[in-house]
């Protein structure tokens, strides 16, 4: 029997990315999900487990008690885990009850999903558009086989994969209203990248999402839009949802939540020249490439004239990554970079006074002693203390496929249940042990702590649950490795990541 709109009992549900975490962070995606409901006149309860903390007898209770037509949820493959006890559960305290998952948790691996849990639809990519449309099926009771961008299972039991929906226009996409989550408490958490010169209480970060997608293919590199092309907000827009955030929240920091904020100088440029022209003042932090002005080929004056443009705007962290120092691994990860950018861009940076922030990746197949330490001698050379991870194969990535046909991953259900809520070294496809990785690491971070005297001890140089936990037991095959001939399977040919000449300026205007 159909339902009118006011009658659907809808239930989002806000995971917890990090039990017991020191920080926070609103959640942008399903925010603006949310949004889009809204605007399509969409009444729902939302359950925002992360900011309160409930435990798994609470949730369980509260659906148990709680009756929804359909429940949403989603958040990134590496709780994996805990989403397939979530779904599970809920089907079985809510048989009669629709369940739709989105974000990489699922989309990554719709069929996997679906075979491994009771989820009915799984959203593939962008989740406003293809949630709305999933929604309006089941309440029309329509044949979900017509709604573009999701997996689901029909009453047969046999999943069904429809094709893929095209990339949205997100200045269509309204401004998100955060008026359904206890902004005041998000904001009280510690800040991310607290603000010497600022007192924590005047610190007031609030999460803006300035593009979509990333005009580069890293071959680690796991996010939810990989089929979709880089696309980027005008700075009318973005200025205006940030006026907003200052008028209704006292927003005085803004965190530019995307993959990559800025493609390019030419990009920034005109982003600050209307930031200039608005006159409204706040603070920004942004994720940029090591080759941000060399890709415009702008060198010494000219690039330091954008980078003291980007502090006048308000600019005062950049986060970009060197990932590793060795070029045969940069090769790899198909990070299109030489490190002599690095050095010019922090230097450029730093000269106009804004903060640097990289990040590395240890545990390629071809990471040895020796490429250990040039990555920590590029970070010396820097000045720079980084961020230190481990490769992490992901579904949805060359290095995942790699995995599988290396033999590194056998079971993927388990292997995904393993991963959930670590960051430690999970499955190594190097020819060192786990304690030579992570001896020749603490050296190099040992010596970086020295020299820099940033005043760490051994156990915060990085930042990990511990090493020595649970390891995949996989059998290796004796497979050549050979990186020129690492490919991720292609799913979508409609927008080619190789180019090298793109198109988003002008969209910026």
């Amino acid at each position: 029997m159909q339902k009118s709109k006011k009658d659907l009992k809808l239930l989002f549900v806000n995971v917890c990315l990090r039990p017991g975490g020191f920080t926070k962070v609103l959640p942008v995606g399903l925010a603006s999900v949310i949004t889009y409901f809204e605007t399509k006149e969409y009444d729902f309860t939302l359950l925002d487990i992360d900011i309160n903390e409930y435990d798994d007898s609470y949730i369980e209770n509260y659906i148990k008690n709680n009756h929804f037509d359909i429940i949403l949820t989603g958040t990134i493959v590496t709780h994996y885990k805990w989403i397939k006890w979530f779904v599970n559960m809920a089907k079985t305290q809510q048989p009669n009850s629709k369940i739709i998952v989105g974000n990489s948790v699922a989309g990554s691996i719709p069929e996997l999903f679906l075979e491994k849990t009771k989820g009915d639809i799984v959203v593939i990519g962008e989740g406003e558009i293809t949630a709305y449309e999933a929604v309006e099926a089941i309440r029309l009771e329509k044949d979900l086989k017509n709604v573009q961008g999701i997996a689901f299972r029909d009453n047969q039991g046999s999943i069904i994969k429809n094709g893929p929906r095209k990339a949205a226009n997100i200045e269509d996409f309204p401004y998100i209203n955060w008026d359904h989550f206890d902004v005041e408490r998000y904001i009280a958490q510690p800040d991310p990248i607290p603000d010497k010169n600022i007192s924590p209480e005047d610190m007031r970060f609030m999460p803006v999402i300035t593009a979509r997608g990333c005009a580069f293919r890293c071959s680690f590199c796991h996010f939810v839009f990989w089929d979709d092309p880089y696309r980027n907000r005008k700075p009318k827009s973005i200025l205006g949802e940030i006026k907003q955030l200052q008028e209704k929240y006292n927003a005085k920091y803004i965190n530019f939540w995307d993959d990559l904020s800025f493609a390019s100088a030419i990009q920034v440029e005109k982003f600050c020249d209307a930031v200039i022209a608005s006159g409204l003042k706040f603070k920004w932090i942004a994720s940029v490439r090591v080759d941000l002005f060399s890709r415009g080929r702008l060198e010494g004056t000219n690039a330091l004239r954008v980078a003291k443009k980007m502090k006048e705007a308000g600019c005062y962290t950049v986060g970009f990554a060197l990932e590793s120092g060795n070029k045969e691994i940069l090769k790899m990860m198909n990070k299109e970079i030489e490190s002599e950018e690095f050095y010019k861009t922090v230097n450029t940076l730093r000269e106009a006074g804004i903060f640097c922030q990289t990040s590395v990746v240890f545990g390629y197949p071809i990471e040895t002693v020796e490429t250990i330490k040039e990555t920590f001698d590029q970070c010396l050379k820097a000045r720079m203390y980084p961020s230190i991870g481990f490769l992490l194969p992901l579904p949805y990535t060359v290095m995942y496929d790699y995995a599988k046909a290396n033999g590194f991953i056998t079971d993927e259900d388990h292997y995904l249940e393993s991963i959930t809520e670590r960051q430690d070294i999970c499955v190594n496809m190097t020819k060192m042990s786990d304690d030579e990785i992570m001896n020749e690491i603490k050296i190099g971070a040992a010596k970086l702590n020295k020299v820099l005297n940033i005043g760490l001890d051994e156990n915060s140089y990085i930042k990990t649950k511990g090493y020595k936990g649970h390891k995949i037991k996989t059998k290796r095959k004796a497979k050549p490795l050979d990186p020129e001939n690492i490919e991720r399977i292609e799913n979508d040919v409609s927008f080619n990541y190789a180019q090298t000449d793109f198109k988003f300026e002008e969209q910026v205007n």
